[in-house]
């Protein structure tokens, strides 16, 4: 690793960038659906097991807890793009919100006001364990990968899965959609749409049609004018179907 062949050092590329695009899809459907629809502004309802299945999923990939990410974003609602907004490129610089918008979210979560919506929002003992040991999910997805590809494959493969909520969900919604595209609606802050960035909304889940979800946070789709189109509620409603709920 890598090998004197080309076309086989090319191909494995390619493998790992599909891989690495199916994985962030998957990561920022979890977040959509679980941690912002579900639980942030209770747009939907989740089985209790598909809602585990959810947050463990994101607890190995992102190291993020529910307790931490939703108090965050209903922090980031009531403050959106003004001085005290976490994650406002207005207020801080669209390259800062991209670049280094994770360290404003760690920073975030240590706020009083934060806390005091943290501290209201109910848990069970799981989520509580997965809020303590946040850096307990990655270790043991990196120990996978590295049991399952390889040491040098492994480590690769669990540090571009790490990066995947930096890149996609805190620069690509908080950064661009508070920045560049259309809005549909008076939102009161600077939330824009930018769905017509496919594929790119299509792999964050639809989350890229901001402006319609901040003028209206507790509607399950986020997709409003006929171009406009949100693969998670797509998948809410197949849930919906399969489960006959």
């Amino acid at each position: 690793f890598p090998s004197h062949d080309k076309s086989k050092n090319l191909n494995t590329v390619f493998k790992f960038l599909a891989i690495w695009i199916l994985m962030a899809h998957f990561c920022i459907t979890a977040m959509s659906i679980a941690f912002h629809r579900a639980h942030t502004h209770q747009a939907v309802r989740l089985s209790r097991g598909l809602d585990y299945l959810m947050q463990v999923f994101l607890w190995v990939t992102t190291s993020m807890s529910k307790l931490d990410w939703v108090s965050v974003h209903v922090y980031h609602h009531a403050h959106s793009d003004t001085p005290t907004d976490p994650h406002s490129p207005s207020q801080k610089g669209l390259a800062r919100v991209f670049f280094l918008g994770v360290w404003d979210y760690s920073r975030a979560k240590s706020d009083p006001e934060v806390i005091k919506i943290r501290n209201r929002i109910p848990t069970s003992a799981f989520e509580r364990y997965i809020a303590r040991h946040l850096f307990q999910g990655p270790m043991a997805m990196g120990l996978l990968l590295m049991i399952l590809l390889g040491p040098a494959y492994g480590t690769l493969m669990t540090s571009m899965i790490f990066l995947i909520s930096p890149i996609f969900a805190v620069g690509g919604v908080n950064a661009l959609a508070h920045a560049i595209g259309y809005q549909n609606y008076d939102s009161k802050d600077e939330s824009r749409n930018l769905g017509f960035l496919l594929p790119l909304n299509w792999i964050i889940c639809g989350e890229l049609d901001h402006n319609n979800h901040h003028k209206f946070p507790k509607s399950p789709t986020f997709a409003h004018r006929w171009f406009e189109f949100d693969i998670g509620w797509v998948y809410i409603r197949l849930s919906y179907i399969v489960t006959g709920k």
